[in-house]
C-alpha cells in the first residue's frame, strides 16, 4: 500500500448497514494509522523491522540453539569457541538469536533473567573488544546491522538494555566513512542508518538513510547498480545479477516495506526501477528454489549459494505491485517449492548485452550463457573465494530442469570442466587457478548476440589461455543448439569442450550406434544431448572428490565425494580447426527421444567465419556472421558487409522480419541483402543500429517488398 492509495467504499445491503458503524470505525484507525506513520514514523518503522527479523523464526529450533551456546559463554561474555582476532558472524549472530528469544512469548527464553544477563555481558564484551576484521565489509556493514537489529528487537524486552551499553553501542555502528554511489553496499550502510535512526529518533540520520537506501535504485550506464538491459554490476563492470544483485533487491525490498505509507515511501519512478529489476531480471534467473549459478559470481563457492532463500521478500513486494499480483504469487510458490519449478513460467529469451549474459527460459527449462568482453570483467575472484573460477566467463551454461542440478556439487566439479567452456584439460587444479583478485579484463570485443525477446541467438570468439574457437548458441523451444568451429591452441594440454557436469541422478541412457558414425545421443536426468555427426563425446559417472575449502578458504575442509555426470567432447592436443555440434534437448524421456524430430533443425554452417541454423518447424534463421559475407539456404540468400548476429523470423512468408545486432557493439550501421526462397530480386536493408549505452542491443526491420 501507498501512502496515496484511495480507499474504496462498496454499498451496503440492508443488513450491512447495522454494521456500518463498524466499517466506519475501521476506516478511521486505518486513517489514523496511515496519519501516525507520516508524522512519526520512527516507531513504526522499529516495529516493522523487529517483526521482520522475526518472520521465519522457530521457537524450539531457537531456543535448542540458544541454549546450546550458553553451555559455551564465558563469565566475561565471550564464547569460548570463538577467536575474536579473526572474527566473522557468529558472535553477533548468537546475541541477536538471544534477543529473539527473549521477547518472544512463544520461546522458552522469554522474560528470562538468565538469558537478559547473558545478553548484556556479550554485547558489554562486544563493545569492550572491539573486533575488527580485514575485510571492510564486516566492519561497516555486518557489525553495525547485527548490532542495530539486537537493539530494536531488545526495545520490545520486558526488561530494556542498560542505557549507557545501548547509547554506546549506537554510537559503535558509526562507521568512518559512508560509501556512496556504491550499489550494493550503498544500500547496506544505508539500512544500519535507518535502524539507527530510529533508534535515536533522528530525523537528520532517518532523511539520510532514506536518501541513500533509494540512491540505489537508479539506472546509470556503466556505473555499478542496475543497467540500462537490465542487469546488475558491482566491483566494475562485472555480471552480479544474483550476487550484490541480490543484496540490492533484498535491501530496496526491505527499504520500501519498512517505510511504506510514511513520508519516506519509495517514489513511483524508482518502484518501476525495483519492479522491472525484479519481475524482468532477478526472479527469473531462480529456478524452482535454485538460482542459475551463472548470476552468483564469486558465491558460486558458498556452501548453499545457489538456493535463493526468498523468505518473505516476494510477499512484501505485493504490497508495492498490486498490478503483478499473478506473478509475484507464482513466484512464491516456486520458490517456496510449493509448487513445481515450471509453475507459472512464461518463455522467453533475454540478452544482456552490457554483461554478457544470455536468459533463456522455457516451462520445461531454464538455459543460460556467461561471457566475457574487453567491455566488462571476468568472473572475480576475492578474499579467497571462487578461487578455482577461472573460466566462468568463458560460455559456461547453466542447464535447469527441478533446479537442483548444481546445487552443492561445486566442491567436487572438475573446474576446467565448467559446463559448457572449450578449455584445456589440466592435470590438476593449479591451471583454473584465478592468480589475481578483483576481475579480470576479458580479451575479445565478439561477445553478444540478437533476441526478439522469446528466441535467440548468442555468440562468443573465445581467445584466452592460448585457446581459440567460435562459439555460438541457437535457442529454440525444445532445443537449444550449441556449434564451435575454429577451435585450436598451442598448449601442452589437450583441449576439451565440456557439455555438462552436473550431479549424477539415475541412468545414463546412450546410442547404440557404434563409435565414430554418426547420430550419436546420450540421455541423463530427462536431458537429451544430440550429436548430429562427427562428434563422439566422453561419458563418466564416477566419483569425484574435493572440499568447500579447495574453492573458498572460509569454507570447511572436509573431504567429499559424490557422483557426477560428465559428458564433454576431446579435441586432442594442439588442435588445428576443430569443431564440435550437438543439441541440447530438456525435458524428454528415452520414448519421446524416438519421436523427436531432428529433422526440423538444419544446421546450415559451422565455420571460423559463420555459423547458422535454419529450424523448419518455426520457420526462423539464425546466424552468426564473424566477417562479412553470405549464406544460402533452401533459395533463400542472406548476405552482410559487417559481421553481426542475424535472426529471420516468419522466414518463408510474405512478411519476414529482421532482426540483427553487433556483439562487437562497434558498427552505427550493416547493409543486409536477402533474397527469400523463390523470389528472383534480393531486397537491400540499411541496417541503422542502436548506438552509446545500447549498443549491441537488438534492431528490427520488416522486410517488405
Amino acid at each position: 500500500m501507498f501512502a496515496n492509495n484511495t480507499i474504496k467504499v462498496f454499498p451496503l445491503s440492508a443488513s450491512g448497514i447495522i454494521r456500518s458503524g463498524v466499517l466506519k470505525m475501521m476506516l478511521l484507525c486505518l486513517l489514523f494509522s496511515t496519519a501516525r506513520a507520516q508524522q512519526e514514523p520512527y516507531q513504526t518503522i522499529l516495529q516493522r523491522i523487529s517483526a521482520d527479523l522475526q518472520t521465519f523464526v522457530k521457537d524450539q529450533d531457537l531456543a535448542r540453539e540458544v541454549e546450546a551456546n550458553l553451555k559455551n559463554l564465558n563469565p566475561d561474555g565471550s564464547w569460548a569457541d570463538i577467536n575474536y582476532a579473526d572474527v566473522q558472524y557468529v558472535p553477533l549472530k548468537r546475541i541477536k538469536d538471544m534477543a529473539t528469544a527473549y521477547i518472544r512469548p512463544g520461546n522458552k527464553w522469554y522474560n528470562d533473567a538468565t538469558i537478559h544477563a547473558s545478553i548484556v555481558k556479550a554485547l558489554q564484551n562486544w563493545f569492550d573488544k572491539n573486533p575488527k576484521n580485514k575485510n571492510w565489509w564486516y566492519n561497516d556493514i555486518f557489525y553495525p546491522q547485527a548490532i542495530g537489529q539486537t537493539l530494536i528487537l531488545m526495545r520490545n524486552a520486558k526488561v530494556q538494555l542498560p542505557a549507557n551499553l545501548e547509547q554506546a553501542l549506537i554510537q559503535r555502528m558509526v562507521i568512518r566513512r559512508f560509501r556512496t554511489g556504491d550499489g550494493a553496499n550503498t544500500s547496506d550502510e544505508a539500512l544500519h542508518c535507518l535502524y539507527r535512526a530510529c533508534l535515536t529518533r533522528n530525523k537528520a540520520t532517518l532523511d539520510s538513510a532514506a536518501k541513500y537506501l533509494f540512491e540505489p535504485i537508479a539506472i546509470a550506464d556503466g556505473k555499478e547498480g542496475v543497467q540500462v538491459d537490465g542487469s546488475y554490476y558491482q566491483h566494475g563492470k562485472q555480471q552480479a545479477i544474483a550476487s550484490y544483485g541480490r543484496v540490492f533487491a533484498g535491501n530496496s525490498v526491505n527499504a520500501a516495506f519498512y517505510l511504506r505509507e510514511t513520508g519516506y515511501a519509495l517514489p513511483k519512478a524508482q518502484l518501476i526501477i525495483l519492479v522491472n529489476y525484479l519481475k524482468n531480471t532477478f526472479l527469473r534467473t531462480i529456478r524452482g528454489s535454485f538460482y542459475d549459478f551463472n548470476v552468483r559470481g564469486r558465491g558460486i563457492s558458498r556452501k548453499d549459494s545457489l538456493s535463493s532463500g526468498m523468505g518473505g521478500m516476494i510477499e512484501k513486494i505485493k504490497l508495492f505491485d498490486p498490478e503483478n499480483a499473478r506473478y509475484w504469487e507464482a513466484s512464491a510458490q516456486r520458490t517456496s517449492n510449493k509448487k513445481p519449478a515450471d509453475y507459472g513460467i512464461v518463455a522467453g529469451h533475454a540478452q544482456f548485452w552490457k554483461s554478457n549474459y544470455t536468459l533463456h527460459v522455457r516451462p520445461a527449462y531454464t538455459f543460460s550463457v556467461q561471457t566475457a568482453s574487453d567491455r566488462t570483467l571476468r568472473t572475480e575472484r576475492g578474499n579467497n573465494e571462487n578461487i578455482l573460477g577461472r573460466f566462468l566467463p568463458d560460455g559456461a551454461t547453466n542447464i535447469q530442469r527441478s533446479g537442483s542440478e548444481y546445487a552443492n556439487l561445486m566442491p567436487v566439479w572438475e573446474w576446467d570442466k565448467i559446463p559448457g567452456t572449450t578449455s584445456r584439460d589440466y592435470p590438476d587444479d593449479e591451471g583454473a587457478t584465478i592468480r589475481k583478485d578483483w576481475g579480470v579484463p576479458g580479451t575479445t570485443r565478439f561477445s553478444g548476440g540478437v533476441t526478439d525477446g522469446i528466441y535467440g541467438v548468442s555468440c562468443y570468439d573465445l581467445n584466452y589461455d592460448s585457446v581459440q574457437a567460435k562459439k555460438a548458441w541457437f535457442f529454440f523451444d525444445k532445443e537449444v543448439v550449441c556449434l564451435g568451429a575454429g577451435i585450436k591452441s598451442d598448449s601442452p594440454e589437450p583441449i576439451t569442450t565440456t557439455i555438462n557436469q552436473a550431479w549424477l541422478r539415475g541412468e545414463i541412457g546412450r546410442s547404440p550406434i557404434a563409435k565414430g558414425e554418426k547420430g550419436f545421443w546420450a540421455l541423463h536426468d530427462s536431458i537429451a544431448y544430440i550429436f548430429p555427426e562427427g562428434s563422439h563425446p566422453e561419458i563418466s559417472n564416477a566419483l569425484q572428490n574435493g572440499s568447500w575449502y579447495r574453492i573458498n578458504q572460509f569454507q570447511s575442509k572436509t573431504e567429499l565425494k559424490h557422483p557426477v555426470f560428465k559428458i564433454w567432447i576431446n579435441h586432442g592436443i594442439k588442435p588445428g580447426h576443430a569443431s564440435y555440434q550437438y543439441i541440447v534437448v530438456p525435458g524428454i524421456t528415452a520414448a519421446g527421444l524416438k519421436k523427436y524430430d531432428r529433422s526440423m533443425v538444419q544446421i546450415l554452417k559451422n565455420t571460423a567465419e559463420l555459423q547458422a541454423v535454419k529450424h523448419k518447424g518455426l520457420n526462423m534463421l539464425q546466424a552468426v556472421f564473424y566477417t562479412a559475407g553470405t549464406l544460402t539456404c533452401d533459395g533463400a540468400m542472406l548476405t552482410v558487409d559487417k559481421p553481426c548476429t542475424i535472426y529471420i523470423k516468419n522466414l518463408n512468408t510474405a512478411v519476414p522480419v529482421l532482426y540483427i545486432a553487433d556483439p562487437a557493439q562497434e558498427n552505427a550501421s550493416v547493409q543486409v541483402q536477402f533474397k527469400p526462397a523463390g523470389s528472383s530480386k534480393p531486397k537491400n536493408i540499411t541496417c541503422n543500429l542502436p548506438v552509446g549505452a545500447f549498443a549491441g542491443a537488438t534492431a528490427s526491420f520488416k522486410i517488405t517488398e
